[in-house]
């Protein structure tokens, strides 16, 4: 399971902070709700692209001694299963819809076909961003399908 922590710092801090990141302490496990502590677990490390750079960084990683289950905590500049940052991915969006001017100043965004591949991957993912931005904005609750209207006889 995936969890998000606002660091208060960017990519590059982030980055340069390594393991050494205020990670949080997790004090529930979100599978099966036991109010004990979480065990650090580990970490594991992956890819942050931004528009002017790519870094390696250090995602912590908590297991629940109950459970067994583990949870990785990710800093909220970061989409899950997403290498490119929520910034990178908002200015590409922004440059196709017209909303701002291309910049080749940021030689680090995908290329045409790169979005292609993330807006499949976008549509494939919908609920779990949907579980995402429901979390980060704290709105509670599925997406919900309007029942089709039926004549009453």
């Amino acid at each position: 399971m995936i969890q998000f922590h606002d660091f208060g710092i960017d990519v590059q801090t982030y980055a340069e902070r390594g393991k050494e990141n205020d990670f949080p302490l997790l004090k529930q496990c979100p599978h099966c709700r036991v109010k004990r502590p979480l065990h650090r677990h580990g970490y594991y490390e992956r890819n942050a692209l931004t528009p002017h750079g790519d870094y390696r960084i250090w995602i912590v990683r908590y297991r629940c001694r109950e459970c067994l289950k583990t949870v990785s905590v990710l800093p909220s500049f970061l989409l899950p299963y997403f290498q490119y940052t929520l910034s990178a991915i908002w200015q590409v969006v922004k440059e196709q819809l017209g909303l701002t001017e291309g910049t080749n100043q940021a030689p680090f965004l995908p290329t045409k076909d790169g979005i292609i591949f993330y807006v499949r991957r976008f549509c494939r993912n919908l609920s779990s961003l949907h579980s995402f931005f429901a979390r980060w904005w704290r709105i509670i609750g599925p997406i919900v399908k309007k029942e089709k209207e039926r004549a009453s006889w």
